[in-house]
């Protein structure tokens, strides 16, 4: 499934760059870093984390609707790394997004945007005990929606997103900034 994920981000920015031949105030691509804040189910078994994600952003200037695609990879540590002699270790969380763009001010791919569509989210989940080391990935459409801003070198988004593992509603919003070109 990681190569897939892989495969489907790469794709997804190779489309951006050929489909849309973009001036470059309407294409820009980031890559940046920030804080991941689990929700609900998600924050009863993990702490705060980080996150770092690539994020491709084509707005148009002659129309209010484009094209945003991200891809990113983060870790959360457990609140709990020791339950009845099993140490749990960090959790991994990495995901492809594809959504619609919508500027809210600004021209091009410049000035505060939101942003809303679904993507994947793989949760890789390790835990050692008693000689034995146990690691699970489960992989789960996933629903996302935030609001950025973009200029010049710079952008910063806050996202919210959904997805379903094993029966466990997991929400997290990662606040990621980061340099543009």
């Amino acid at each position: 499934m990681k190569n897939t994920v892989k495969t489907l981000a790469s794709v997804m920015l190779f489309g951006f760059t050929l489909a849309f031949p973009a001036a470059a105030d309407d294409f820009k691509l980031g890559i940046g870093g920030g804080a991941t804040f689990p929700i609900g189910d998600y924050a009863d078994a993990y702490k705060t984390g980080w996150n770092a994600t690539v994020r491709a952003l084509w707005l148009p200037s002659s129309s209010f609707v484009g094209l945003r695609g991200a891809g990113y990879y983060g870790q959360n540590a457990p609140k709990y790394a020791e339950f009845f002699g099993t140490t749990i270790k960090n959790s991994s969380l990495y995901g492809v997004d594809a959504n619609a763009a919508f500027r809210l001010t600004g021209k091009g791919a410049e000035g505060l945007y939101a942003n809303a569509g679904i993507g994947f989210r793989s949760l890789r989940q390790t835990m050692e005990g008693s000689g034995v080391k146990v690691a699970q990935t489960d992989t789960s459409i996933s629903y996302n929606a935030g609001v950025g801003y973009s200029a010049g070198w710079f952008f910063a988004e806050a996202n919210a997103v959904y997805f379903r593992v094993q029966g466990a509603d997991l929400w997290s919003v990662p606040l990621t900034v980061g340099f543009q070109f």
